[in-house]
């Protein structure tokens, strides 16, 4: 009997042992497909170490994450999050370890870790990751006592990265920040690791550091007021930064900064000194290696302007070895002994250039443009074969007053050496007396004006035979119709071209349009010049139809008469060479949810309109078929800005109501944007992004900007009712294998819920009833 029941109790041990014990698990969220309808739910339902995976969507929640060892990421991708309430973060980390990843987000992510009985220590031994996300019209702050944060690899636009105050060990690497009034502000934070690789643009102030002193290394900053305010108290060492195109300073020292090196400016203004900061020096020792340009040696900094004129891009290095023979002097307490120099491994410009027009009666305007390779150009000197010449202008336009051949020069140089491209007889003036000859000329109802401006041209030419419009001088045909409308959507001063063309040659005229900031009169242009030409005959003007189509035009800035312009919005973006640009439209007044492409040139401040029509354009021919949802117009930058000169891959996001497909009983699969260009419509395929209770998004690759329909095919009668049969057949299988499903994950849920191995137990304590039985008999 003694030996039953020890073998007994070793059978109770084994089992124990072998116990399953309680591990991590994936919560699943998605509409009505994961055990969790809501993130939140699920968050509330979570258990440290879980993995809530988030189905593609978009969600409206206000999340608060209150449980450590949390993983919040999506499924796959596509996953958004806005908030329901916008006076509040549209996501709160209020515990440590958690990791936030690979989420887009709207609004604030705000981490607040500290608590009474939360030590640094437990936050060190529990960090906190916010990585990969997309933050839009939001930012990402650290409260105040928060540590062993790491924030990296986020794009953010709207409210940059803050970090208050007093915590220690947060991490900011590897972000894109932008559209922010201060890119990454951190104050009084305790060893914390370089502010480092970080890319920031178009924000007030780029990154400011104060309280200690932080070490800066390895960011871009390009498009700010201020590149980095090193300040009031503490401030920072700055190490291998790039820091471009500021319009009030690079640097702007308030407090401290320690020995700084290896940095790329080219500001008007690079370096800010206040009276009562403290500057420790402006190089290191001179040492072997790759410097910020490419040269062999570390030691100082690049100091350049944009206009060429910058220290090291006119010093001498007599030597080559990329080191000013001269040290930079800021002023008399701060020198850089050893700057950088644009001579090592700079490469010389091999100058050319093209005219728009080479040939045509005088006076012939003609617009010469720099097409020189090689090196970048620092300036520029035009000799136009008539005793004037033009230095400093890139592009140059030219009047040519008598009749002549004239040979034209370009000069090019810049810190490497020159160039001169020289075309004999390149231009030829003839008399305009040959009563055949083209004159061109042309007018237009207004020459200045709020944008959008929308203008009117009318073309005044004598014996024209075909004509060539261009309107934004970037030398690319823009129309070929006697009288065509442009709208301008930025400001700036625009030099409009016209080109005509006969047998006995070609002629030219240009003149130019202001664009001026935005106005609420702007809509209908009455701040505007009008009716103007070159001879100043305002009455050529209105004989030829005045403003008719020019003033009243698409409720405000588009050709597109304004009585079939339903409701339109704007969008504005700076447009920066070699960035993407994405104008979102958030107000959802049209069906148009974001224009997006890659910016080969820039632009600056740039505005899109949406317009979404009531019927087809005016402008355009009619649909021949499908179901048409909405029609709408899209009007990019200036006419002729968006071509591939200057974007590549257009992308249009646009949304449909699930009501219309119903109503109209529209096959989903069947949707289609219809683009409108070269006199005829084409189809654009369309990828499905994501849907909501009320809408479907689609995006579209277009070729460009223009008029555009979306429509759908019906689905025929007789395809419905056998869809309807097999969706019923389907939906059956379907739900006996849900209901198969459910019932395994209930059991799984309740034996998860329960004390582990209880059926177990209870196994073994009827075998050791069973011994006692048996042993007393």
């Amino acid at each position: 009997m003694k030996s039953k029941i020890l073998f007994t109790v070793f059978i109770l041990i084994f089992l124990m042992g072998v116990m399953p014990t309680v591990s991590a698990k994936d919560i699943i969220v998605g509409y009505g497909s994961g055990s969790d309808y809501t993130i939140q739910e699920a968050i509330d339902n979570a258990e440290a170490g879980d993995v809530i995976l988030i189905k593609p969507g978009t969600y409206f929640e206000n999340i608060n994450v209150s449980k450590t060892g949390l993983t919040i990421k999506p499924e796959t991708s596509g996953v958004v999050i806005q908030p329901t309430d916008n006076s509040n973060e549209t996501v709160t980390i209020s515990e440590s370890g958690v990791t936030l990843t690979g989420l887009n987000i709207y609004g604030d992510v705000l981490v607040s870790l500290w608590a009474f009985d939360r030590s640094f220590e437990y936050q060190n031994d529990n960090p906190t990751y916010v990585t990969n996300n997309v933050i839009e019209n939001g930012g990402i702050r650290v409260g105040s006592e928060s540590s062993s944060v790491t924030i990296s690899g986020n794009r953010v636009s709207g409210n940059g990265i803050d970090v208050s105050c007093c915590g220690s060990y947060n991490a900011i690497v590897n972000n894109e920040v932008s559209n922010s009034v201060t890119g990454i502000s951190v104050y009084d934070e305790r060893y914390m690791p370089p502010i480092r690789g970080n890319k920031i643009s178009n924000c007030s102030v780029g990154i400011h550091v104060s309280g200690v002193t932080y070490d800066v290394i390895n960011n871009e900053i390009t498009n700010c007021g201020k590149g980095i305010v090193a300040g009031e108290t503490g401030g920072a060492t700055l190490i291998g930064n790039k820091i471009t195109y500021c319009t009030d300073c690079g640097v702007e020292a308030i407090g401290y900064l320690g020995i700084n090196y290896n940095n790329y400016f080219n500001n008007t203004v690079n370096v800010k000194i206040d009276e009562y900061s403290n500057i420790k020096g402006w190089n290191t020792t001179l040492t072997s290696g790759t410097n910020i340009i490419g040269g062999p040696y570390i030691g100082g900094n690049y100091w350049a302007k944009p206009d060429g004129t910058g220290f090291s891009q006119t010093a001498i290095d007599a030597n080559g070895d990329g080191i000013a023979d001269s040290a930079y002097v800021i002023d008399e307490n701060n020198i850089d002994y050893l700057p950088l120099t644009a001579k090592y491994n700079s490469v010389p410009p091999a100058s050319d250039f093209k005219a728009n027009v080479t040939s045509g009666a005088a006076p012939l305007v003609v617009l010469f443009t720099d097409t020189s390779t090689g090196g970048s150009p620092t300036s520029w000197l035009w000799d136009f074969g008539d005793g004037i010449t033009s230095k400093h202008a890139m592009n140059a336009t030219h009047t040519f007053t008598k009749p002549g051949n004239y040979t034209i020069s370009l000069t090019v140089e810049n810190a490497a050496g020159n160039s001169t491209a020289t075309k004999p007889n390149y231009i030829v003036v003839t008399d305009f007396t040959d009563l055949n000859v083209p004159i061109a000329n042309y007018s237009s109802n207004v020459t200045k004006g709020y944008a959008p401006l929308t203008v009117q041209f009318y073309d005044l030419s004598r014996n024209a035979v075909s004509r060539v419009w261009d309107f934004n001088n970037d030398g690319i045909p823009d129309s070929s119709e006697p009288n065509p409308v442009y709208v301008y959507t930025a400001p700036g001063t625009y030099f409009v071209n016209l080109t005509i063309y006969n047998a006995k040659g070609v002629s030219s005229k240009g003149t130019t349009i202001t664009v001026l900031e935005s106005s609420p009169s702007s809509d209908s242009n009455s701040n505007s010049d009008s009716n103007s030409n070159s001879d100043g005959n305002s009455g050529e003007s209105k004989k030829s139809g005045g403003s008719s189509r020019g003033g009243g035009g698409g409720g405000g800035g588009s050709p597109e008469p304004a009585r079939n312009v339903d409701v339109k919005e704007l969008s504005q973006v700076r447009v920066v060479s070699g960035n993407s640009v994405k104008f979102d439209f958030p107000k959802n007044a049209t069906c148009v949810v974001y224009v997006s492409f890659d910016a080969k040139k820039t632009a600056g401040k740039t505005t899109t309109i949406a317009e979404q029509l009531k019927a087809k354009s005016t402008l355009t021919s009619n649909l021949s078929s499908g179901e048409v949802y909405k029609y709408f117009n899209l009007w990019v930058g200036n006419a002729g800005f968006a071509t591939e000169k200057n974007i590549e891959n257009p992308v249009v996001c646009f949304k449909v109501e699930k009501s219309w497909l119903e109503d109209k009983n529209i096959d989903q699969n069947s949707i289609t944007l219809n683009r409108y260009s070269d006199k005829k419509w084409s189809e654009l395929p369309v990828k499905l992004l994501r849907e909501d209770s009320k809408y479907l998004y689609f995006k579209a690759d277009t070729p460009g900007f223009t008029h555009f329909a979306i429509t759908g095919n019906t689905i025929e009668k007789e395809e419905v009712a056998e869809t309807k049969h097999e969706s019923g057949i389907e939906n059956l299988r379907n739900n006996t294998e849900n209901v198969t499903v459910s019932i395994e994950q209930t059991s799984d849920q309740n034996e998860s819920a329960s004390i582990p191995g209880f059926k177990i137990i209870y196994g073994i304590i009827g075998l050791i009833g069973l011994f006692l039985c048996k042993s007393r008999r």
